[in-house]
């Protein structure tokens, strides 16, 4: 037993002396990249990488190179640049305003095809060139790791849906469920933000969700498991000089959509149900009776701005709602193309909010 123990050991040992060994001071490890729209043939992609300094501190290394494909901008830089340039560590991928109306799928596809690179890598559209958002000075750990930790906080504590490149590109090729991809914005050299949401049709952007009603899209579209929301309650009676408002933290919401196929047009109800915590609340006294009050004002609220949104989708023949999936899967034989020129757009569709506060914090 022990001598076989002895050969494995060797063995391993005679593996290990195999392989080929790589120092990270050796290497660029590309954390983040941008593409943006040149001309009709022509796009310009950006590479952003951590360079460490013997003080231990990081700055931003930057190469950009125009070209007609993805993959002929990715050797040209490959070839300006002094290190391998390794893509095993890319986070965020950023696409420029223009060519994300022009389509970005080519993108994406080749983003998929690279083994080097992860399904979880966040595709951002940005206002203006993304080049230009992508070579500010941001946080201390690099540009890459910077937004990449932006975009993840968003998700997961406040109002972004979840989305990456592998939720991109299954929604492209299912049928009946259109993509989203989250917005930024260059408000400094050193501060980006997210502006809002931006709504494919395919691989298109043709609408946005403003910054201030993404919360209203993600309780439609995905599930919040923290966060806060504002709720503008009205003058105060004791004081008309100021406003009432209440601070709902701690949110909890999960939705069912209900489709009645009989139904002509077919009726659809998208029931949402949120629960949280008043953490503060700027009237005089907060009891039942306002506790109610800020319920009802939530409801309305909700109800009132999702239903203005799936009405603009309907018009705009996107389903980022994802309707489509349930309705093909009750219907035999489910013809996209009928669903998406003559039911869809024509479809009952309602938003129904049932809001509770659990219970009460600060008062003013």
């Amino acid at each position: 037993m022990r001598s076989i123990m002895l050969l494995i050991t060797f063995t391993c040992l005679l593996l290990s002396g195999c392989v080929e060994k790589e120092i990270l001071d050796d290497l660029y490890l590309e954390t983040g990249k941008a593409y943006d729209y040149v001309s009709q043939n022509r796009i310009r992609g950006t590479a952003v990488f951590p360079i460490y300094l013997p003080d231990k501190t990081i700055k931003n290394g930057f190469l950009s190179e125009e070209a007609s494909s993805t993959r002929e901008v990715i050797e040209k830089i490959e070839r300006r640049a002094q290190q391998p340039l390794v893509r095993g560590s890319l986070d965020v991928v950023l696409i420029g305003e223009e060519l994300g109306e022009k389509g970005i799928i080519d993108i994406a596809d080749s983003l998929q095809r690279d083994a080097s690179v992860g399904a979880r890598v966040f595709l951002i559209i940005t206002e203006g060139d993304a080049g230009d958002v992508l070579t500010g000075n941001y946080g201390n750990r690099g540009n890459g790791i910077y937004i990449y930790n932006l975009i993840q906080h968003n998700i997961s504590k406040r109002e972004l849906p979840e989305t990456n490149l592998h939720l991109f590109l299954y929604d492209y090729y299912q049928q009946g469920q259109s993509s989203y991809l989250p917005i930024l914005k260059k408000t400094s050299d050193e501060s980006i933000a997210i502006s809002g949401i931006a709504l494919l049709s395919y691989d298109k952007v043709v609408a946005k969700i403003p910054d201030e009603d993404m919360f209203f899209f993600k309780i439609m579209v995905d599930r919040i498991a923290e966060g806060s929301h504002v709720i503008k309650m009205g003058k105060n009676p004791n004081k008309p000089e100021k406003n009432i408002e209440a601070s709902v933290t701690s949110l909890h919401s999960k939705q069912k959509i209900r489709i009645d196929r009989k139904a002509d047009p077919v009726k659809v109800d998208v029931e949402i149900s949120i629960r949280g915590i008043i953490k503060e609340y700027t009237g005089d006294t907060l009891g039942a009776k306002q506790m109610a009050a800020v319920e009802n004002r939530m409801k309305a609220d909700i109800e009132k701005k999702c239903n203005t949104m799936i009405k603009s989708f309907q018009e705009l023949g996107i389903d980022p709602l994802g309707i489509g999936q349930y309705q093909k899967h009750g219907v035999r034989g489910f013809d996209l193309k009928e669903w998406k020129k003559d039911i869809y757009p024509k479809a009952d569709i309602k938003v129904k909010a049932k809001v509770k506060i659990l219970e009460a914090g600060t008062v003013e």
